[in-house]
């Protein structure tokens, strides 16, 4: 009898401690959610999302494993508001992590561009097409961090627009990237719906990151914070 109240009180225990686990959600921002606000957040996030945008909306939920102990689990989290379109293109790309991006198999704009190429050095890809408005909004954190990376990064803008549509829109803004033009194989091929989108290749050009627009200069709060993430992961790129 004895044996079966120590088991109990055993079992008891070890249930409570499993149970007293906590597990806390770290945001972009370095915000720390506990598991209920959390999870109310999901809720209320996506019920905004539809609201704004449309009812066919879903959340895309991406989670990291940071650290595990006895009494804390710790994720970082990261949330996309899609429609089922851009939630299937997300499930196609995700696949790209990993694999290998040929850069020297690009039309560049121009021989004396593709020259420029430091193949030693991580790269910055990002996909655009001359008539995409939100494209045109994010170029002034893209010229940014040009400016910023332009010694220990490549930075090449690949669109399926023409030499002559390209020249254009050049004349008329500012983008300081490497252009590489005609390239609606190879966006159709990557799955590439939703335009602006960024790849980030390490030095053996193996794609690490893919990162959706970046936003506009007039969104202030929004285009620091933004522009402080995709720089702390240029830095991280090797």
């Amino acid at each position: 009898m004895r044996i079966k109240i120590i088991i109990t009180l055993f079992f008891l225990l070890s249930t409570t401690i499993a149970f007293s686990q906590s597990t806390v959600y770290v945001a972009p921002n370095g915000k720390v959610l506990t598991e209920e606000t959390y999870q109310k957040g999901k809720i209320t996030s996506l019920e905004n999302a539809r609201k704004n945008y449309g009812s066919d909306y879903e959340l895309y939920e991406k989670l990291e494993l940071v650290k595990k102990t006895k009494d804390s689990i710790q994720y970082k989290f990261k949330w996309e508001f899609l429609n089922k379109e851009m939630l299937a293109e997300k499930l196609v790309t995700d696949k790209l992590l990993g694999t290998h991006f040929a850069i020297k198999d690009l039309n560049f704009l121009s021989n004396a561009a593709g020259k420029k190429i430091n193949y030693e050095k991580p790269t910055f890809i990002n996909f655009w097409f001359t008539n995409c408005i939100p494209c045109i909004e994010e170029l002034a954190a893209l010229n940014e961090l040009r400016e910023k990376y332009k010694d220990k990064v490549n930075f090449i803008a690949i669109t399926f627009d023409d030499k002559e549509k390209v020249g254009y829109f050049l004349s008329k803004h500012k983008f300081d990237f490497i252009h590489a033009i005609n390239e609606k194989k190879l966006t159709d091929s990557l799955g590439i719906i939703g335009y602006p989108k960024s790849f980030l290749l390490d030095k053996n050009q193996k794609i690490q990151s893919i990162e959706g627009t970046m936003p506009s200069i007039e969104e202030k709060e929004f285009y620091q914070l933004q522009l402080s993430l995709m720089a702390e992961k240029l830095n991280k790129l090797r």
